[in-house]
This record gives structure tokens, C-alpha cells and sequence, in this order.
């Protein structure tokens, strides 16, 4: 039973069948009251009319006696005629008339109608009639007869048998317990068809989910289920494994990409340590060796540093620094930082800068955004093209765009332009690009500032990046800076 009672199918069909009987319960109860009532109440009449028809033919005599002035007591009453039983009792207890059949013993008779003459006012009583037990039930009350000031009392009692009205409201009660039970059991046998079809689908959910791993997120619950609740979670079970399924990808292409960055230049600088330990070499040999691994040592720590910020960001752990961050100055210094390697490579550095204004951010992190587009700019822009660095306010945020005049980003990448590790196919190479995580690091940094890094479309005419940073910060900022410890530069 308790094993039963913790299944949901078992709580709902005790619930179900809990309210059915309640509810057929009171209903049972109502019908028999409007049906019991009625007919008790016109058994009652009987007796009180018979009561009246006896009370209004007593007469006293001239001798000072009472007597029926019809003569016999009537023994039916109504019509179809029911008969009922009566007795006259004077004040000393002496019977006066009675019908000729007294169903229920003359002491209890008596017994009654002296009550009456004590006092008691006319009532209806019960009574069982010797040896058999048949219900009888009874009205007694008080006449006065004579004059007004010397009356003389005499009390009539009338009984009837209520065999019939007790045996049919007997069978109404069994009828009513019947129906109940009957409601009940057919209900809650509904209940259970009906909460185990639902279940079915929930079961079978559940079952699929079971099966499903880590290899195989591929998969969808293809269980028919009704357009209900049961659907709809079927339907955001099936949205949390295409998300799920979508996470491991992503998880499994960041290893892999992550792996093959880090063990290029693993390689590299274990060839020239093999290379430089097979024959003594020249001073020279050595050095050129010793630059090409402090080249590759620091290309991987590059890589290193910007995963462990991306870590860090993924983890809500991205510490910022803020600051107020003068704009024109932060833009300018921006420039002249990279104006040398744009000049080297023929390309022209334009600045254009507002006249004041401030935004509160991390220096050091928005500084790596910005130089992770210029980078992107110069190195994708042709011989004497220019970029553009652009800094200015809009609709309470301030707006920062790197432009340029090469290729663009190709309608392949688009979509895929901010995920890690994302390149071109033709710069799938260290000479022709960089690493891949310079927009996804960008866009993290932008995040945790509560902007957004967006391409915009540059018609055919160059890239262009914009970053919008909010002018005002929120107050919750001020309270999770005072909870952020220094962060450390990796």
C-alpha cells in the first residue's frame, strides 16, 4: 500500500476516489432528506388528521361522562383508507373509546397519555409492537370538553404502522449506498485507465531518457503524446538535448582546436631541440633555435592567457576593474599603440574621437578588445587602405567601431565569426590569422560590461565591428566590484 501510495498514479486515483465519495456521499444524503421528509411528514398527517376527526366528535354528557358522538372510533382515515388505531384515556386513567385493534401495549398507551395530562404538550412518539418489533408510530395530545371554566380533559392517542414507510426508506438507504459505492468504484477505475494512458507518455519520457548518453545526444524522444502539458515537456526535453547536444559539440571542438593550437608549437620546439641535439653547432645555430622556441613559448601562452579569460568568463568569474575611462584618451592611445604596425604594413591608422566623455569599465579588458579588432583590421587590409577607429555616444551608450577596406568576413563565417576557434579556411594558418579566440575573448570581456559585440553589415566594403558599452552603470555594479579581489594578468 505504501509502495502504492507514493506513485503519482496511486495518489491521483486515492484523490479521485476520496472526491467521488465525498461528493456522492453528500449528494446521497441530500436526495435522501428531499425523499424521507415528504413522506415522513405525510405519515404524520395521518395521525394528526385522525387525531382532529376523533377530538372534534367528543362530547360531554349530561351525566358528566364523555363519549363518541359518531359512536365506534373510525379505525381508517384518508383516502385510499390507512388505518390507524386510537384510544381515549380520561384524567383517571379509564378508557373511554378505543378502536378494537391496539397494536402497541395499553401501558405504554397510558403511560404516555398521563404525560400528557402532566403536562407535556402533544408530540409524535416511536414504538415497537410486541412480539414482532413492526415500527409504530403514535400522536398523542389533550381535549378539553365542556365549559370553558369547569373543562373536563381527556387525552386521545392514535398509532399507525410504519412497516411499509420504514421498509422503503430502508431500501432508498441501500439504494443511495449502492449508487455511492457504484460511483466510486466505477470512478476511480476511470481514474486509473485514464492517469495511466497519461502516465504512459511520462513513463516512456523517462525511459528514453535513461537510454540516452553523452554518445548519443543525437537523439530525440519520438513518443506520441497528446497536444497537452505532456507534449509540451516532451517538446522542451527535446529543446534541452538540442542544447545539450549543441554544448558537447562545441565542448569537444574547443578541445580539439585547443589541443591542436597548443600542440603545433609543441612540436615545433621539440623538432628544434631534436635538430640542435644531433651534431654540436655554431653559436649562431643555437640562438636562432633559442628565438624560434621563445617565439612558439610565447605564441602558446598567448593562447593560454585567452583561454583561462574565456574559462573565466564561462564561469562568471571575470573579474573587473573599473574605472572611469576617459574615451577620446582611450581611443587615441589606442591609435598611437598600433599606428607603428599599420604604417609598416602600408596601411593608414585614422582616429575619430569625441570631444569628451567617459565610461566606466576595465582598462586593461576593454583595451584588449580594441586591440584585438585594429589587429584584425590591419592584418586583413590591403597595401595603402585604411582603418578606422571610431568612438561616439547614441541613445545612452557609447558606441566604439574598428572598420577596414579588406575583404570582409565571408557569408560562411557570419554566422560563426564570434565562436572559438572560428578562421576562414584561407587563413587556417599562423601566418595568415591568428588563433581564433580574439573575437570570442572580445566578446566575453564586452558581456561582462553589460554591451555586445556585433558585425555589422559592411555591404560588400570591408568588416566593421561595434562595441556598445552602456554610459551609466548599474548599482548592483558597485557592490559585485567590492567583492572582486585583484585580478591576476596571465
Amino acid at each position: 500500500m505504501r509502495r502504492f501510495l507514493r506513485s503519482t498514479r496511486g495518489r491521483l486515483v486515492v484523490f479521485q476516489v476520496l472526491m467521488l465519495g465525498l461528493a456522492s456521499a453528500v449528494s446521497a444524503y441530500a436526495i435522501y432528506q428531499l425523499v424521507a421528509r415528504p413522506v415522513v411528514t405525510a405519515s404524520d398527517d395521518v395521525l394528526y388528521g385522525q387525531w382532529g376527526t376523533i377530538a372534534a366528535g367528543l362530547v360531554l354528557k349530561d351525566d358528566g361522562t364523555v363519549g363518541y358522538k359518531p359512536g365506534a372510533l373510525p379505525e381508517t382515515y384518508g383516502d385510499p383508507p390507512t388505518p390507524v388505531e386510537s384510544i381515549v384515556y380520561a384524567k383517571d386513567g379509564k378508557v373511554i373509546a378505543q378502536t378494537k385493534n391496539l397494536s402497541l401495549p395499553q401501558r405504554d398507551l397510558l403511560a404516555r397519555a398521563q404525560a400528557v395530562f402532566g403536562g407535556a404538550s402533544g408530540s409524535y412518539f416511536d414504538g415497537r409492537e410486541p412480539p414482532s418489533g413492526s415500527p409504530q408510530r403514535g400522536y398523542a395530545d389533550q381535549v378539553a370538553l365542556g365549559d370553558q371554566s369547569n373543562p373536563v380533559p381527556v387525552v386521545v392517542v392514535v398509532t399507525k404502522s410504519t412497516a411499509d414507510l420504514e421498509s422503503t426508506l430502508r431500501r432508498l438507504l441501500i439504494t443511495l449506498i449502492a449508487g455511492v459505492l457504484l460511483v466510486v468504484a466505477v470512478g476511480g477505475a476511470l481514474a486509473w485507465v485514464v492517469v495511466g494512458r497519461t502516465l504512459r507518455s511520462v513513463r516512456a519520457l523517462a525511459n528514453t531518457a535513461r537510454t540516452i548518453s553523452e554518445q548519443d545526444l543525437h537523439r530525440r524522444v519520438d513518443v506520441p503524446t497528446p497536444d497537452d502539458e505532456v507534449g509540451e515537456l516532451k517538446a522542451t526535453f527535446n529543446q534541452l538535448l538540442e542544447r545539450l547536444e549543441h554544448s558537447f559539440q562545441s565542448l569537444r571542438r574547443f578541445t580539439a582546436d585547443a589541443s591542436h593550437e597548443l600542440r603545433s608549437p609543441l612540436t615545433l620546439i621539440r623538432t628544434e631541440l631534436d635538430v640542435l641535439l644531433t651534431r654540436p653547432r655554431q653559436i649562431s645555430d643555437y640562438e636562432l633555435a633559442m628565438r624560434n622556441v621563445q617565439d612558439e613559448v610565447e605564441h602558446m601562452s598567448r593562447v593560454i592567457d585567452q583561454l583561462l579569460l574565456l574559462a573565466q568568463a564561462d564561469a562568471g568569474n571575470l573579474n573587473l576593474l573599473r574605472s572611469d575611462i576617459d574615451v577620446a584618451d582611450f581611443v587615441e592611445e589606442a591609435a598611437a599603440r598600433w599606428q607603428s604596425v599599420a604604417e609598416a604594413r602600408g596601411v593608414k591608422l585614422e582616429v575619430q574621437s569625441p570631444s569628451t566623455g567617459v565610461v566606466d569599465g576595465d582598462p586593461d579588458l576593454l583595451r584588449t578588445v580594441i586591440d584585438n579588432l585594429v589587429d584584425n583590421a590591419i592584418r586583413y587590409s590591403p597595401a595603402l587602405a585604411s582603418v578606422t577607429l571610431s568612438a561616439r555616444r547614441s541613445d545612452g551608450e557609447w558606441l566604439i567601431e574598428v572598420s577596414d577596406q579588406g575583404p570582409g568576413v565571408p557569408a560562411e563565417m557570419r554566422e560563426r565569426v564570434f565562436d572559438r576557434f572560428a578562421r576562414a579556411d584561407s587563413v587556417r594558418t599562423r601566418r595568415g590569422g591568428g588563433v581564433g579566440l580574439g573575437l570570442a575573448l572580445s566578446t566575453a570581456v564586452v558581456r561582462a560590461h553589460r554591451g555586445a559585440l556585433e558585425l555589422v553589415d559592411g555591404n560588400g566594403h570591408g568588416a566593421r565591428f561595434r562595441v556598445h558599452l552602456p554610459i551609466e552603470p548599474k548599482p548592483e555594479d558597485s557592490q559585485s566590484d567590492a567583492k572582486l579581489g585583484d585580478r591576476t594578468d596571465n
